[in-house]
């Protein structure tokens, strides 16, 4: 449902806008509020949402210099001027402000469906453009396209210039970056043994920090695209195979000879190609492999360290301890530490 306000003073104009037969289910807009207080309008439209506002032209206020303030600050999506006459200065300084409609009674019904028309167009533009900039961004997932960094400068950018609310810019975040999250999860199920997806889902709730939040939020996601990289970086086709199961099976033995045997892959040609490829060799990939593992446990599990390192098929305790610090510049006791549980080594 397109929502709709009407600020009118004029209360014979308004009953007459609200008799046409173009509001409710069959046009899909709404008049959802009405108010004759234009002192306080910009104040409103700047903490509520509307596609469309109706404002009528009324001589005793201001109205352009109103016009001009909702335009700049872009406090809706469309607005029309409404009157019971029209005069061509008006109308004219109404257009050169950027008014949508400028509509005089007796109002004609095609033209509402014309404006209305204009904004539905303008909304699935929105929506295009949204759903273009999510493939852009899982398309740098697939590709290991590092400047992905630039595309995510570009959205945020975006995002606060084109809404004046902070709100609203974290919300047109949420919304691109949270599904193309989603669907991450959904092509690579793998990612679930290193990461939770909800970590990275954006928080509905208002809060008073909303732009250092907006810039969080992509900063978080550049975090995810580093982590993604590292565990799945570009390799071939051939390689694939390889990759898939060492990540779905970070628990498991990974040692060359018996992947090598599970793959039915010659050794030699096995050791020579990772390296070629991964631009790291193999030892090395899989102990990056086992500490994210390793860190998922610490972070979303009660486990012993001492456990973790068992089941990560690490016999030394002090190497793993070692292999865990050189990766994430703590034990893992101290990584554990913004947990509320009790841990043991």
């Amino acid at each position: 449902m397109y929502n709709v306000l009407t600020a009118i003073k004029n209360n014979m104009l308004l009953q007459e806008l609200k008799r046409l037969h173009i509001w409710g289910a069959s046009t899909g807009f709404e008049i959802c509020e009405v108010t004759s207080d234009f002192a306080t309008l910009t104040e409103h439209l700047r903490k509520n949402r509307y596609q469309l506002v109706l404002l009528e032209a009324t001589p005793d206020y201001p109205v352009l210099n109103l016009l001009q303030t909702i335009r700049q600050e872009k406090l809706c999506q469309a607005i029309a001027m409404v009157g019971q006459t029209a005069e061509f200065k008006i109308v004219r300084k109404s257009f050169l402000l950027g008014v949508d409609d400028y509509l005089i009674t007796p109002f004609e019904i095609s033209q509402f469906i014309s404006l209305f028309g204009k904004i539905e167009h303008a909304e699935h533009g929105k929506i295009e453009a949204e759903n273009s900039q999510k493939e852009s961004l899982l398309d740098c997932f697939r590709t290991i396209d590092f400047s992905i960094k630039k595309e995510l400068d570009n959205l945020l950018y975006h995002a606060l210039s084109e809404y004046s609310d902070p709100l609203e810019s974290f919300s047109y975040l949420k919304r691109i970056l949270d599904d193309v999250t989603l669907e991450l999860f959904r092509r690579h199920p793998w990612l679930e043994l290193y990461f939770q997806a909800d970590d990275f889902i954006l928080p509905e709730t208002d809060f008073p920090d909303c732009e250092e939040q907006i810039q969080k939020s992509v900063d978080d996601f550049y975090s995810l695209f580093t982590e993604f990289a590292e565990l799945y970086p570009a390799h071939s086709e051939g390689m694939d195979k390889i990759l898939l199961y060492i990540l779905n099976r970070p628990e498991e033995d990974l040692k060359q000879k018996t992947i090598s045997e599970e793959l039915y892959i010659n050794r030699s040609y096995f050791s020579t190609m990772f390296t070629a490829q991964m631009q790291i060799n193999f030892v090395d990939y899989v102990n990056i492999v086992k500490m994210k593992r390793a860190a998922y446990l610490l972070k979303h599990t009660k486990r012993k360290v001492i456990d973790i390192a068992g089941a990560l098929d690490y016999k030394d305790m002090g190497y793993f301890l070692k292999k865990f610090k050189a990766k994430y510049g703590v034990t893992p006791s101290q990584y554990r530490i913004p947990e509320t549980y009790e841990f043991q080594i």
